[in-house]
């Protein structure tokens, strides 16, 4: 697990000293006859939070002029203001991205404050690589996306790393039973799909069904009574991650009421934890709002900028300022640059290119040149600082900025996502009941993934080595004398119908083909898919293809890259054309004139079934997408094999799901004799995506799937157990498991050659 490193609150007085060099300007006398360059920033933002961070930008503001008044040539940045609440963000996005002729070009964009404005942004300033700088937005969905986009600057680190920042903190507060309320929005499904996951990491034990989703005005004592009575009398740790600030306080006064006067029988003991949307003032000063304990992402403690911040403004800056005036120090040293080096724009040494409109580097890239540059001049936040970076960049074309956040370490993929952010975890004291911000928020601590300010990945918990593995038996009777298979038979099944959930029936083709690869005909295989992605409408560059990983090298791959999956694919049913009893009928070998392909296995007869699709906490997969109303269902997939079991139609079964809770029939068909589950998730946790190519702008695979076809075209051979220690290995996110191993063999002498013999 990713190594979280508490700094513990000292506030150095030498780090406070800058505030006098901040302010002095620099001896030489300023040049009356720059060259002058103007930059329109437009700032996206709800005005209350305009207001807030008010303090940061007529700061920042102030420090660039100051910074720049003695070189020859000099940027202005005209910020225009736009309320984030108010406007319609559609055509705002469009209008700034394309301005008519004669209106004034917008250069960059600050903003949106939310996760779920930004894509509308980010989809626009795609098409003139329009950089958007985005203090504040955290989705993990949103980040991972738009992770290859040169424009598209993430100044914090994703909500994957607060949210496994929040459970290191609870568990190092000795905590133990948790629960999880979140904003049904882009903000809150962060916490959402990692909740399961990283509680299950930090040994956290998850009460009733763990996660609520929170909508303003919801009655949530039936919630609350149901983990009160499963803690019985143990303090719960409440996880709020809200998107909005009254949210905080309505949760906050049900709980109050809740504990006032509980049912009968029951001791509620709760403690609320809250994330980063709860250091505001409207929280922060309620006097309706219980005690609690938050995280929120700040400046450096080695940068000096909160302490100066404090000693100046008299207050704590408050989340995303910090990240707020490293993005308009970064405008303005991208304009620098690009004004003083117009024919180089080098990232890592290399000459930006670009093989599509507009082919010229833009401003983003010269801000990504500036980043990624290993300059001999360094320079911080302060004036003196910013002076020594701008004059470094007219010189030399390149130096190191140290930021109000720390060093800017970036993802070398695009040189725009952060990758190290700092953290304060801080309580409320409401033994105060007045005004001073500093007096009602009391740091507990500061904290980082690497402890330093500096590099740790966002997407080292993406590809963590996780701590939670299964044990097995290594002795199991089960499986032992069973006659050896005459055949093999597969079911493969994608419910999912939309382009944005290419993956689930690109997953599909991809198995098929491996089925193929591995001795299966199509008299043997039953493939469902609604197979309508290969000329969709969406699919204009790749036109009746389908791909589960794309690369730049048109080499094909044994492990599929690059390779159409349905070519050659016999399709046997439309999805949306069955039902699930029709699914029932299949297995079962029931045919008919309207079901002409069945299995017919018998009982020695080796049979594989794969679902790729949605899942839903109550039973694991659904019946149709994400929004499905209905789930196949855990009942009906026992019914089914308990049928099969009683005629004799499998020698051994296996079952290998790809979707959320996919657990859910782990647990189901545990019991039923020589049948074994692996599945891509536990019963209480999401499964995530992994395999996004932009020019498609979907995902291609999910990692489960990828793995156990890479792993079983390279060794039929492989072990069960083998099997499972690489997919647990690479399925990040979720917990891989398997079930019925008692009642099957032991996963380390069975191998999978039982399903691919060739």
């Amino acid at each position: 697990m990713k190594q979280i490193k508490y700094i513990l609150v000292i506030l150095a007085m030498t780090l406070v000293a800058c505030s006098d060099k901040d302010d002095k300007a620099a001896d030489n006398t300023p040049k009356t006859n720059a060259e002058v360059r103007v930059l329109n920033v437009d700032v996206v933002l709800p005005t209350n939070i305009q207001q807030q961070w008010k303090n940061t930008i007529d700061w920042a503001m102030a420090n660039i002029a100051k910074a720049q008044q003695i070189e020859s040539k000099q940027v202005k940045l005209n910020l225009r203001y736009h309320d984030e609440d108010t406007e319609n963000l559609e055509v705002l996005a469009y209008n700034l991205t394309h301005p008519e002729e004669g209106e004034d070009t917008c250069h960059a964009i600050i903003g949106p404050y939310y996760s779920d404005h930004a894509g509308t942004f980010l989809s626009y300033a795609a098409q003139t690589r329009l950089p958007v700088l985005m203090p504040t937005c955290t989705s993990a969905e949103l980040q991972r996306i738009n992770t290859r986009n040169t424009y598209a600057w993430f100044l914090t680190e994703s909500d994957i790393t607060q949210c496994e920042i929040i459970f290191s903190a609870i568990k190092t507060m000795k905590g133990n039973n948790v629960v999880l309320l979140y904003s049904d929005d882009n903000y809150g499904k962060s916490f959402f799909d990692w909740f399961n996951f990283l509680a299950t990491e930090n040994g956290l034990n998850i009460v009733g069904s763990g996660a609520h989703a929170y909508k303003s005005g919801d009655d949530l004592y039936e919630f609350f009574k149901e983990v009160a009575i499963e803690a019985d009398g143990e303090m719960i740790t409440v996880c709020m991650a809200l998107s909005e600030p009254n949210d905080y306080l309505e949760v906050s006064n049900q709980i109050d009421e809740f504990m006032s006067d509980p049912p009968e029988d029951v001791e509620p003991m709760f403690s609320l934890f809250c994330s980063d949307k709860a250091l505001s003032e409207e929280v922060v000063f309620s006097g309706d709002m219980l005690s609690f304990i938050g995280i929120s992402p700040v400046a450096s403690m080695n940068s000096g900028f909160q302490q100066v911040y404090r000693q100046r403004f008299g207050r704590l800056p408050l989340s995303g300022e910090a990240q707020l005036y490293d993005a308009l120090c970064l405008i303005a040293m991208g304009g620098i640059h690009q004004m003083t080096s117009p024919d180089e724009c080098l990232v890592y040494g290399k000459q930006v290119v670009y093989t599509k409109r507009p082919f010229e580097p833009g401003l983003t890239d010269y801000m990504r040149s500036v980043v990624a540059s290993y300059g001999k001049e360094s320079g911080q936040w302060s004036v003196e600082g910013l002076a020594t970076v701008f004059h470094a960049l007219i010189k030399d074309g390149s130096a190191n900025y140290y930021g109000a956040t720390g060093e800017l370490t970036f993802d070398e993929t695009t040189s725009t996502k952060i990758l190290n952010t700092n953290y304060m975890v801080w309580m409320t004291d409401y033994n105060y009941f007045g005004n001073d911000f500093n007096k009602k928020v009391i740091p507990i601590c500061y904290l980082s993934t690497s402890g330093t300010g500096s590099s740790a990945s966002t997407t080292a918990i993406w590809e963590r080595t996780k701590n939670f593995e299964q044990t097995f038996e290594t002795d199991i009777e089960a499986g032992k004398n069973l006659n050896d298979a005459t055949d093999h038979w597969a079911v493969v099944i994608s419910p999912s119908t939309t382009w944005a959930n290419y993956r689930h029936q690109a997953d599909a083709f991809a198995m098929y083909q491996t089925l193929r690869q591995h001795g299966y005909d199509d008299d043997h295989i039953v493939l469902i898919v609604e197979d309508n992605l290969a000329n969709a409408e969406e699919n204009s560059k790749f036109p009746g293809k389908i791909f589960v990983e794309r690369s730049d090298d048109e080499i094909i791959h044994d492990d599929l890259v690059n390779l159409d999956v349905r070519n050659g694919a016999k399709v046997d049913y439309h999805f949306s054309d069955l039902t699930p009893d029709d699914v029932a009928d299949i297995m079962l070998g029931h045919q008919s004139s309207r079901l002409p392909e069945v299995i017919h296995p018998t009982a020695t007869s080796n049979v594989f079934f794969f679902w790729s699709g949605h899942g839903g906490s109550s039973e694991g997969p659904l019946w149709g997408n994400e929004d499905a109303r209905s789930y196949f269902g855990t009942e009906r997939i026992n019914d089914i094999v308990t049928q099969m079991n009683a005629e004799g139609m499998y020698r051994r079964m296996m079952f290998s799901i790809e979707t959320c809770f996919s657990g859910k029939w782990g647990e189901a068909l545990t019991g039923l004799p020589n049948v074994i589950v692996l599945t891509a998730a536990n019963p209480n946790e999401t499964s995530k995506a992994d395999v996004h190519n932009s020019d498609l702008g979907v995902y291609l695979s999910n990692a489960f799937a990828r793995t156990f076809r890479q792993y079983v075209n390279q060794n039929n051979q492989i072990s069960l157990r083998d099997l499972y220690i690489e997919l647990a290995k690479t399925t990040n996110g979720s917990h891989v498991s398997i079930y019925n191993e008692r009642n099957y063999g032991s996963v380390y002498t069975n191998n999978m050659t039982d399903y691919f013999p060739q």
